[in-house]
């Protein structure tokens, strides 16, 4: 196989995007099935929605962030492992 070196990354900046990709993915996930045991365990207490409605939002906070902040590093990470889009030809 032959690879064109224009538009390879470095092996070192694929390698830290695929760091990057691995602790965003696992930071989102495990975040958000933790924020998915706290929802499930709210409403499988059968309390009233007042208090429901309370936890739901701390949920989304507390657990919202971690989960965004994982995929926005994630996707970092992809775009460090992609490949450089080509020159402009002209």
């Amino acid at each position: 196989m032959s690879s064109d070196p224009q538009t390879d990354r470095d092996p070192i900046v694929r390698l830290f995007g695929a760091f990057l990709m691995a602790v965003g993915g696992l930071m989102a996930a495990l975040c958000g099935l933790c924020s998915l045991a706290f929802v499930m365990g709210t409403v499988a207490s059968g309390t009233g929605l007042d208090a429901m409605g309370g936890m739901l939002v701390l949920v989304l906070v507390l657990g919202g962030l971690p989960v965004g902040l994982g995929l926005l590093i994630f996707y970092a990470g992809r775009r460090l492992r992609a490949k450089k889009p080509p020159p402009p030809v002209g």
